[in-house]
């Protein structure tokens, strides 16, 4: 029993050591309307270069969803807004 045990750790081992690695290299930058919509969705209380950061990480993009209003599209191409980000529409 012990041996088995054993062999199923040996074996589960680099699984659960590979999960602890970043996925995926930093993606590209940002286009400039979806910076336009990072910046002005960033809290007070957090520097712009750890928000941008921050916001490189998939599971903060899905944490943050980005605001935007009809006079936001109005003045930037939403067209052009990338679509890794969740965005809610607000009055």
């Amino acid at each position: 029993m012990s041996r088995h045990l054993l062999y199923l750790l040996l074996l589960a081992m680099p699984c659960v050591l590979r999960a602890q690695t970043p996925s995926a290299p930093p993606a590209a930058p940002y286009n400039p309307p979806t910076l336009a919509v990072l910046l002005a969705n960033r809290p007070a209380h957090i520097e712009e270069a750890k928000w941008l950061a921050m916001m490189q990480d998939p599971v903060n993009r899905s944490v943050y969803p980005l605001r935007i209003s009809q006079a936001t599209l109005d003045t930037l191409d939403g067209r052009l807004l990338d679509l890794r980000f969740q965005y809610i529409m607000v009055r």
